[in-house]
Protein backbone atom coordinates (compact mmCIF):
# COMPACT_ATOMS: atom_id res chain seq x y z
CA UNK A 1 0.00 0.00 0.00
CA UNK A 2 2.97 2.21 1.47
CA UNK A 3 4.80 1.43 -2.05
CA UNK A 4 1.67 2.19 -4.04
CA UNK A 5 1.45 5.54 -3.00
CA UNK A 6 5.10 6.49 -3.31
CA UNK A 7 5.00 5.29 -6.63
CA UNK A 8 2.19 7.34 -7.43
CA UNK A 9 3.41 10.60 -5.57
CA UNK A 10 6.18 9.69 -7.81
CA UNK A 11 4.58 9.58 -11.06
CA UNK A 12 2.83 12.68 -10.27
CA UNK A 13 5.80 14.67 -10.06
CA UNK A 14 7.62 13.37 -12.70
CA UNK A 15 4.23 14.23 -14.95
CA UNK A 16 3.69 17.20 -13.27
CA UNK A 17 7.39 18.47 -14.37
CA UNK A 18 6.97 17.55 -17.56
CA UNK A 19 3.50 19.42 -17.73
CA UNK A 20 4.82 22.06 -16.13
CA UNK A 21 7.26 23.95 -18.08
CA UNK A 22 5.25 25.11 -20.36
CA UNK A 23 2.82 26.90 -17.62
CA UNK A 24 5.54 28.35 -16.11
CA UNK A 25 7.12 29.76 -18.93
CA UNK A 26 3.87 31.38 -20.26
CA UNK A 27 3.31 32.94 -16.47
CA UNK A 28 6.97 34.10 -16.19
CA UNK A 29 7.08 35.82 -19.38
CA UNK A 30 3.42 37.08 -18.53
CA UNK A 31 4.04 38.42 -14.93
CA UNK A 32 7.20 40.12 -16.25
CA UNK A 33 5.82 41.97 -19.56
CA UNK A 34 2.31 43.30 -17.29
CA UNK A 35 4.64 44.27 -14.69
CA UNK A 36 6.97 46.34 -16.64
CA UNK A 37 4.41 47.92 -18.38
CA UNK A 38 2.19 48.68 -16.35
CA UNK A 39 3.57 48.52 -12.48
CA UNK A 40 0.80 46.03 -11.69
CA UNK A 41 0.99 42.59 -10.58
CA UNK A 42 -1.31 39.46 -12.07
CA UNK A 43 -3.62 38.18 -9.57
CA UNK A 44 -2.39 35.23 -7.96
CA UNK A 45 -6.12 33.53 -9.03
CA UNK A 46 -5.14 34.68 -12.43
CA UNK A 47 -2.18 33.14 -13.01
CA UNK A 48 -3.97 29.61 -11.09
CA UNK A 49 -6.94 29.52 -13.67
CA UNK A 50 -4.50 30.45 -16.78
CA UNK A 51 -1.67 27.59 -15.40
CA UNK A 52 -4.70 24.93 -15.22
CA UNK A 53 -5.85 25.58 -19.10
CA UNK A 54 -2.47 25.23 -20.26
CA UNK A 55 -1.62 22.52 -18.29
CA UNK A 56 -4.70 20.73 -19.68
CA UNK A 57 -3.20 21.38 -23.04
CA UNK A 58 0.39 20.20 -22.51
CA UNK A 59 -0.70 17.64 -19.76
CA UNK A 60 -3.36 15.68 -22.94
CA UNK A 61 0.64 15.11 -24.88
CA UNK A 62 2.43 13.21 -21.89
CA UNK A 63 -1.02 10.78 -21.15
CA UNK A 64 -1.89 13.38 -18.12
CA UNK A 65 -5.27 13.72 -18.93
CA UNK A 66 -5.13 9.56 -19.41
CA UNK A 67 -9.08 8.81 -17.45
CA UNK A 68 -7.29 6.57 -15.10
CA UNK A 69 -3.93 8.95 -14.59
CA UNK A 70 -6.38 12.07 -13.95
CA UNK A 71 -8.30 10.42 -11.54
CA UNK A 72 -5.56 9.08 -9.06
CA UNK A 73 -3.14 10.22 -6.80
CA UNK A 74 -0.33 10.84 -9.39
CA UNK A 75 -2.99 13.08 -11.34
CA UNK A 76 -3.49 15.38 -8.35
CA UNK A 77 0.19 15.64 -7.29
CA UNK A 78 0.75 16.70 -10.88
CA UNK A 79 -1.93 19.03 -11.05
CA UNK A 80 -0.18 20.36 -7.66
CA UNK A 81 3.47 20.67 -9.57
CA UNK A 82 2.29 22.36 -12.50
CA UNK A 83 -0.17 25.08 -10.31
CA UNK A 84 3.51 25.53 -7.73
CA UNK A 85 5.55 25.80 -10.81
CA UNK A 86 3.33 28.45 -12.49
CA UNK A 87 3.52 30.56 -9.37
CA UNK A 88 6.66 30.50 -8.42
CA UNK A 89 7.55 31.67 -12.39
CA UNK A 90 5.25 34.31 -11.93
CA UNK A 91 6.55 35.54 -8.96
CA UNK A 92 10.26 35.77 -10.08
CA UNK A 93 8.96 37.37 -13.50
CA UNK A 94 6.70 40.02 -11.64
CA UNK A 95 10.08 40.82 -9.34
CA UNK A 96 12.52 40.86 -12.38
CA UNK A 97 9.82 43.16 -13.87
CA UNK A 98 9.96 45.85 -11.08
CA UNK A 99 13.51 45.69 -10.79
CA UNK A 100 14.23 46.66 -14.50
CA UNK A 101 14.34 49.98 -15.28
CA UNK A 102 11.97 51.85 -17.07
CA UNK A 103 12.13 52.86 -21.01
CA UNK A 104 15.33 51.02 -21.24
CA UNK A 105 17.37 51.93 -24.39
CA UNK A 106 21.08 50.79 -25.04
CA UNK A 107 22.08 54.65 -24.59
CA UNK A 108 20.58 54.87 -21.48
CA UNK A 109 22.72 51.54 -20.30
CA UNK A 110 25.81 54.14 -20.32
CA UNK A 111 23.75 56.76 -18.69
CA UNK A 112 24.84 55.58 -14.91
CA UNK A 113 25.66 58.03 -12.09
CA UNK A 114 27.43 57.20 -9.44
CA UNK A 115 27.37 54.61 -6.88
CA UNK A 116 25.56 54.43 -3.76
CA UNK A 117 28.79 54.57 -1.90
CA UNK A 118 30.30 57.32 -2.77
CA UNK A 119 26.78 59.44 -3.49
CA UNK A 120 26.86 59.33 1.14
CA UNK A 121 29.65 61.70 0.87
CA UNK A 122 28.13 64.40 -1.05
CA UNK A 123 28.50 67.82 1.12
CA UNK A 124 26.03 70.18 1.83
CA UNK A 125 25.97 71.75 -1.88
CA UNK A 126 25.27 68.48 -3.30
CA UNK A 127 28.66 67.93 -5.15
CA UNK A 128 30.97 65.33 -5.11
CA UNK A 129 34.78 65.30 -5.36
CA UNK A 130 36.20 63.48 -8.55
CA UNK A 131 40.00 62.55 -8.09
CA UNK A 132 42.65 61.25 -10.80
CA UNK A 133 43.54 57.97 -10.02
CA UNK A 134 46.56 56.28 -11.85
CA UNK A 135 49.23 57.76 -13.74
CA UNK A 136 48.62 60.59 -16.12
CA UNK A 137 48.98 58.92 -19.46
CA UNK A 138 49.67 60.46 -22.97
CA UNK A 139 47.89 59.82 -25.86
CA UNK A 140 48.97 58.43 -29.27
CA UNK A 141 50.03 60.59 -31.91
CA UNK A 142 50.40 63.83 -29.69
CA UNK A 143 53.65 64.96 -27.74
CA UNK A 144 54.43 63.83 -24.55
CA UNK A 145 53.08 65.95 -21.52
CA UNK A 146 55.72 67.50 -18.96
CA UNK A 147 55.89 65.50 -15.89
CA UNK A 148 55.64 68.95 -13.86
CA UNK A 149 52.08 69.28 -15.69
CA UNK A 150 51.15 65.67 -15.36
CA UNK A 151 52.33 65.50 -11.32
CA UNK A 152 49.67 68.99 -11.24
CA UNK A 153 47.33 67.22 -12.97
CA UNK A 154 47.30 63.85 -10.50
CA UNK A 155 47.54 65.85 -7.53
CA UNK A 156 44.11 68.21 -8.45
CA UNK A 157 40.81 67.63 -7.33
CA UNK A 158 37.23 68.92 -9.07
CA UNK A 159 33.86 68.99 -7.38
CA UNK A 160 30.48 69.08 -9.74
CA UNK A 161 26.81 68.18 -9.09
CA UNK A 162 26.33 64.72 -7.52
CA UNK A 163 22.85 64.12 -9.82
CA UNK A 164 25.23 64.12 -13.44
CA UNK A 165 25.31 61.05 -15.32
CA UNK A 166 29.37 59.65 -15.89
CA UNK A 167 29.26 60.77 -19.55
CA UNK A 168 27.79 64.21 -18.42
CA UNK A 169 30.60 64.54 -15.51
CA UNK A 170 33.74 62.87 -17.98
CA UNK A 171 32.30 66.11 -20.48
CA UNK A 172 32.81 68.67 -17.75
CA UNK A 173 35.92 67.34 -16.54
CA UNK A 174 37.16 67.32 -19.90
CA UNK A 175 36.27 70.96 -20.39
CA UNK A 176 37.63 71.83 -17.06
CA UNK A 177 40.68 70.35 -17.76
CA UNK A 178 41.45 71.81 -21.54
CA UNK A 179 40.56 75.82 -19.93
CA UNK A 180 42.85 75.13 -17.14
CA UNK A 181 45.97 74.08 -18.00
CA UNK A 182 45.84 74.70 -22.09
CA UNK A 183 45.73 71.34 -23.21
CA UNK A 184 44.67 70.27 -26.31
CA UNK A 185 43.35 66.65 -26.55
CA UNK A 186 41.48 64.83 -23.32
CA UNK A 187 40.19 61.32 -22.86
CA UNK A 188 38.52 60.83 -19.65
CA UNK A 189 37.23 57.38 -17.74
CA UNK A 190 35.26 58.27 -14.82
CA UNK A 191 34.18 54.81 -12.50
CA UNK A 192 31.10 54.66 -10.35
CA UNK A 193 33.54 55.27 -7.47
CA UNK A 194 33.93 58.60 -8.90
CA UNK A 195 37.68 58.49 -9.51
CA UNK A 196 39.19 59.71 -13.02
CA UNK A 197 41.63 57.70 -15.66
CA UNK A 198 42.98 60.69 -17.61
CA UNK A 199 45.19 60.58 -21.08
CA UNK A 200 45.83 64.43 -21.69
CA UNK A 201 48.17 65.96 -24.59
CA UNK A 202 49.74 69.58 -24.47
CA UNK A 203 48.44 72.44 -25.80
CA UNK A 204 50.47 73.01 -29.38
CA UNK A 205 48.82 76.93 -29.40
CA UNK A 206 49.12 79.66 -26.91
CA UNK A 207 47.25 82.56 -28.08
CA UNK A 208 45.62 81.75 -31.09
CA UNK A 209 44.05 78.57 -29.46
CA UNK A 210 42.07 80.68 -27.00
CA UNK A 211 40.30 82.78 -29.85
CA UNK A 212 37.46 81.13 -30.66
CA UNK A 213 36.18 80.68 -34.41
CA UNK A 214 35.13 83.69 -36.31
CA UNK A 215 36.80 86.13 -33.75
CA UNK A 216 39.54 88.35 -33.71
CA UNK A 217 41.83 88.95 -30.87
CA UNK A 218 42.40 92.84 -30.07
CA UNK A 219 44.84 94.29 -27.35
CA UNK A 220 43.85 97.73 -25.28
CA UNK A 221 45.96 99.45 -22.84
CA UNK A 222 43.86 100.05 -19.59
CA UNK A 223 43.77 100.05 -15.86
CA UNK A 224 43.21 96.29 -14.82
CA UNK A 225 41.49 94.77 -11.92
CA UNK A 226 43.18 92.64 -9.50
CA UNK A 227 42.65 88.81 -10.56
CA UNK A 228 41.48 89.31 -13.87
CA UNK A 229 41.90 85.92 -15.41
CA UNK A 230 41.48 84.34 -19.14
CA UNK A 231 38.48 83.57 -19.78
CA UNK A 232 36.43 86.61 -17.57
CA UNK A 233 34.02 89.10 -20.20
CA UNK A 234 34.57 92.28 -20.25
CA UNK A 235 33.11 95.40 -21.55
CA UNK A 236 35.16 97.84 -22.92
CA UNK A 237 34.37 101.77 -23.01
CA UNK A 238 35.19 102.91 -26.36
CA UNK A 239 34.23 106.20 -28.37
CA UNK A 240 31.14 105.94 -30.32
CA UNK A 241 30.09 102.31 -28.18
CA UNK A 242 31.00 99.69 -26.03
CA UNK A 243 32.40 96.42 -26.89
CA UNK A 244 32.01 93.09 -25.10
CA UNK A 245 34.12 90.08 -25.48
CA UNK A 246 36.26 87.48 -23.85
CA UNK A 247 39.69 87.97 -22.12
CA UNK A 248 41.86 85.61 -23.79
CA UNK A 249 45.38 87.42 -22.17
CA UNK A 250 46.19 90.16 -19.98
CA UNK A 251 49.39 91.51 -18.19
CA UNK A 252 49.90 94.48 -15.91
CA UNK A 253 52.74 96.79 -16.75
CA UNK A 254 53.78 98.24 -12.77
CA UNK A 255 54.30 95.00 -11.57
CA UNK A 256 55.37 91.33 -12.45
CA UNK A 257 51.68 89.16 -13.24
CA UNK A 258 50.88 85.90 -12.64
CA UNK A 259 49.54 85.49 -15.65
CA UNK A 260 51.70 83.74 -18.59
CA UNK A 261 53.24 86.30 -21.45
CA UNK A 262 52.59 85.36 -24.62
CA UNK A 263 55.86 85.11 -26.71
CA UNK A 264 56.07 86.43 -30.54
CA UNK A 265 55.12 83.22 -31.77
CA UNK A 266 52.33 82.86 -29.62
CA UNK A 267 53.91 80.12 -27.41
CA UNK A 268 54.25 81.27 -23.77
CA UNK A 269 57.94 82.28 -23.16
CA UNK A 270 60.55 79.80 -21.70
CA UNK A 271 63.71 79.74 -20.84
CA UNK A 272 64.77 77.68 -23.85
CA UNK A 273 63.61 73.66 -22.10
CA UNK A 274 61.41 71.87 -24.37
CA UNK A 275 58.91 71.24 -21.59
CA UNK A 276 55.53 73.47 -21.57
CA UNK A 277 54.29 74.95 -18.24
CA UNK A 278 51.10 74.04 -16.86
CA UNK A 279 48.26 76.62 -17.44
CA UNK A 280 46.49 77.20 -14.02
CA UNK A 281 44.22 80.25 -15.10
CA UNK A 282 46.38 83.09 -14.19
CA UNK A 283 45.52 86.23 -12.85
CA UNK A 284 46.40 89.48 -12.88
CA UNK A 285 47.70 92.40 -10.39
CA UNK A 286 45.85 95.69 -10.30
CA UNK A 287 47.53 98.46 -11.80
CA UNK A 288 48.27 99.46 -15.51
CA UNK A 289 48.50 97.16 -17.92
CA UNK A 290 47.18 95.95 -21.42
CA UNK A 291 44.05 92.91 -21.45
CA UNK A 292 43.51 91.19 -25.18
CA UNK A 293 39.85 90.53 -25.67
CA UNK A 294 38.22 88.26 -28.51
CA UNK A 295 36.02 90.29 -30.92
CA UNK A 296 34.05 90.48 -33.92
CA UNK A 297 36.39 91.79 -37.11
CA UNK A 298 34.45 95.54 -36.79
CA UNK A 299 34.71 95.39 -33.18
CA UNK A 300 38.66 94.73 -33.24
CA UNK A 301 39.00 97.41 -36.05
CA UNK A 302 37.62 99.85 -33.13
CA UNK A 303 39.41 99.02 -30.12
CA UNK A 304 42.59 99.19 -32.32
CA UNK A 305 42.41 103.26 -33.39
CA UNK A 306 42.00 103.55 -29.15
CA UNK A 307 45.03 104.40 -27.72
CA UNK A 308 43.49 103.33 -23.71
CA UNK A 309 40.09 102.59 -22.34
CA UNK A 310 38.28 101.79 -19.42
CA UNK A 311 37.34 98.36 -18.69
CA UNK A 312 34.27 96.46 -16.84
CA UNK A 313 34.68 93.06 -15.63
CA UNK A 314 30.96 91.43 -16.18
CA UNK A 315 29.54 88.76 -13.67
CA UNK A 316 29.89 84.96 -15.61
CA UNK A 317 26.87 83.99 -13.73
CA UNK A 318 26.10 80.84 -10.95
CA UNK A 319 25.35 77.32 -12.49
CA UNK A 320 21.95 77.28 -13.84
CA UNK A 321 20.95 74.72 -11.07
CA UNK A 322 21.93 77.17 -8.42
CA UNK A 323 20.31 79.91 -10.22
CA UNK A 324 17.16 77.84 -10.25
CA UNK A 325 16.71 77.29 -6.64
CA UNK A 326 17.88 81.15 -5.84
CA UNK A 327 14.60 81.55 -7.68
CA UNK A 328 12.13 79.45 -6.12
CA UNK A 329 14.23 80.03 -2.45
CA UNK A 330 13.04 83.77 -3.29
CA UNK A 331 9.15 83.18 -2.88
CA UNK A 332 9.61 81.65 0.32
CA UNK A 333 9.54 77.87 -1.13
CA UNK A 334 11.94 74.83 0.46
CA UNK A 335 13.38 71.39 -0.24
CA UNK A 336 12.34 68.35 0.71
CA UNK A 337 13.87 64.65 0.12
CA UNK A 338 10.61 62.46 0.46
CA UNK A 339 10.66 58.48 -0.08
CA UNK A 340 7.89 56.29 -1.18
CA UNK A 341 6.98 53.34 0.77
CA UNK A 342 5.74 50.31 -0.65
CA UNK A 343 2.11 49.88 -1.03
CA UNK A 344 1.32 53.97 -0.61
CA UNK A 345 -0.67 56.13 -2.74
CA UNK A 346 1.40 56.83 -4.87
CA UNK A 347 3.43 53.73 -5.30
CA UNK A 348 2.79 52.17 -9.16
CA UNK A 349 0.81 55.55 -10.17
CA UNK A 350 2.57 58.28 -12.78
CA UNK A 351 2.88 61.89 -11.75
CA UNK A 352 -0.10 62.88 -13.98
CA UNK A 353 -2.75 60.57 -12.46
CA UNK A 354 -1.64 61.72 -8.78
CA UNK A 355 -1.62 65.19 -9.30
CA UNK A 356 1.09 66.01 -6.80
CA UNK A 357 0.84 69.67 -7.94
CA UNK A 358 -2.39 69.95 -7.97
CA UNK A 359 -3.24 68.32 -4.68
CA UNK A 360 -0.59 69.62 -2.41
CA UNK A 361 1.48 71.80 -3.90
CA UNK A 362 4.46 71.01 -4.50
CA UNK A 363 6.52 69.93 -7.06
CA UNK A 364 8.88 67.08 -8.04
CA UNK A 365 12.15 68.31 -9.23
CA UNK A 366 13.95 64.98 -9.66
CA UNK A 367 13.84 61.34 -8.83
CA UNK A 368 16.10 59.50 -7.54
CA UNK A 369 16.32 55.78 -7.47
CA UNK A 370 18.70 52.89 -6.96
CA UNK A 371 19.27 52.56 -11.03
CA UNK A 372 18.99 55.90 -12.11
CA UNK A 373 18.67 59.37 -11.51
CA UNK A 374 15.58 61.25 -13.43
CA UNK A 375 15.83 65.56 -13.33
CA UNK A 376 12.46 67.20 -13.92
CA UNK A 377 10.33 64.34 -14.79
CA UNK A 378 7.53 64.16 -16.87
CA UNK A 379 3.94 63.59 -16.09
CA UNK A 380 3.94 60.22 -17.59
CA UNK A 381 6.56 58.86 -15.49
CA UNK A 382 5.70 56.21 -13.01
CA UNK A 383 6.42 56.08 -9.42
CA UNK A 384 7.65 53.39 -7.75
CA UNK A 385 8.36 51.99 -4.39
CA UNK A 386 11.55 53.08 -3.07
CA UNK A 387 11.65 55.89 -5.06
CA UNK A 388 13.55 59.25 -3.17
CA UNK A 389 11.75 62.17 -4.63
CA UNK A 390 13.33 65.53 -4.18
CA UNK A 391 10.16 68.25 -3.89
CA UNK A 392 9.85 72.00 -3.42
CA UNK A 393 7.17 73.97 -2.08
CA UNK A 394 5.80 75.84 0.57
CA UNK A 395 7.02 74.23 4.30
CA UNK A 396 2.79 73.66 4.79
CA UNK A 397 2.29 71.76 1.28
CA UNK A 398 5.91 69.73 2.06
CA UNK A 399 4.72 68.76 5.71
CA UNK A 400 0.88 67.66 3.83
CA UNK A 401 2.90 66.01 0.97
CA UNK A 402 4.74 64.35 3.75
CA UNK A 403 2.23 62.79 5.99
CA UNK A 404 0.20 61.53 3.09
CA UNK A 405 3.48 59.07 2.05
CA UNK A 406 4.08 58.29 5.85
Amino acid sequence: MVSDILFDIGLGVYLGLLAGIFPAVVAFALGFSFRYLTGVSIPGLGVVVLAGGLAGISGGLVGLLDEEVAQSSAGMAAFLIVLMLSLWAHSQGDKLGAAVPRQLTLSGLRQVGLSADILERVDSYGQIRIKPIGSIEDIEGYPPLSEETRESIRADSWKFSADLSLPELEMRLSEKLLEEYGLSEVEISINADGLAEIRAAPGRAGLSRRVPSGKRAASIKTLLPTGLAIGDRVRIDLAESPVTGKVVSARTASTESNSTPAGPDGEPETDGGTDEKPVRAPTTDGGDGSVTVALSADEARRLLGEEFAKITVQSRGKSREYEALDILQRDGNQFELVSLEANGPFDGVTIGESAIRDRYGVAILAIRRRTERIVAPRGSRRLEAGDELIITGKPNAIRSFREETA
